[in-house]
């Protein structure tokens, strides 16, 4: 069993699987901004109305996700892997443990995708149901003309999931400086 909690990874493999769990980021993101920024067919009143609905609460939560996703998912992971690069380019710490490695760079990208995603779905489905029923190409559609509070039932189930990919994102950066404090302690 102590095999598991000493077993040792090459520093540089850590610090490619964070460039490229970046690189799988920016395409998640090039795809929240297609949704963000993709005109709907058919609309009587706006012709944007994905932006409109992300121009509003809780639309914004959209965007907030988009900025969330960039400077963590993408800006975050490139971060991690300059930390491991530079351990094992300046420090010459050419091994870290795998084990913590893998729960600190796996968790921040699990933790990151489960927290933005459900943001983003809170602020599409809310802010689509905030949209006049004319505005909509169907009523079913989603645009019902809701209140905040209407709004508010509609996106609850969103609130334990986005707390939960936080903290694992948090518990994994934990995870990461640990990592990063024992491979140079060596």
């Amino acid at each position: 069993m102590s095999s598991i909690f000493n077993s040792q990874i090459p520093t540089e493999r850590v610090a490619k699987w964070c460039v490229y769990l970046a690189l799988i980021n920016t395409l998640l993101a090039v795809m929240y901004l297609g949704v963000l920024l993709t005109p709907e067919p058919g609309l009587h009143s706006d012709i944007f109305s994905i932006a409109f609905a992300g121009a509003q609460f809780p639309g914004t939560w959209m965007f907030i996700a988009f900025l969330i996703h960039i400077m963590v998912g993408i800006l975050g992971m490139v971060a991690w892997a300059a930390v491991y690069y530079l351990s094992s380019a300046l420090f010459k710490k050419e091994n870290t443990n795998k084990l913590l490695s893998y729960v600190s760079v796996g968790g921040t990208f699990l933790g990151v995708l489960i927290s933005t995603w459900m943001y983003f779905l809170a602020g599409f489905i809310g802010g689509r149901a905030m949209l006049p029923a004319d505005s909509c190409f169907v009523l079913i559609d989603g645009c019902l003309n809701a209140g905040v509070a209407i709004v508010n039932a509609l996106i609850s189930w969103t609130v334990i999931p986005t707390g939960a990919g936080m903290g694992i994102a948090a518990l994994a950066t934990v995870v990461g400086l640990l990592n990063i404090f024992l491979t140079l302690r060596k």
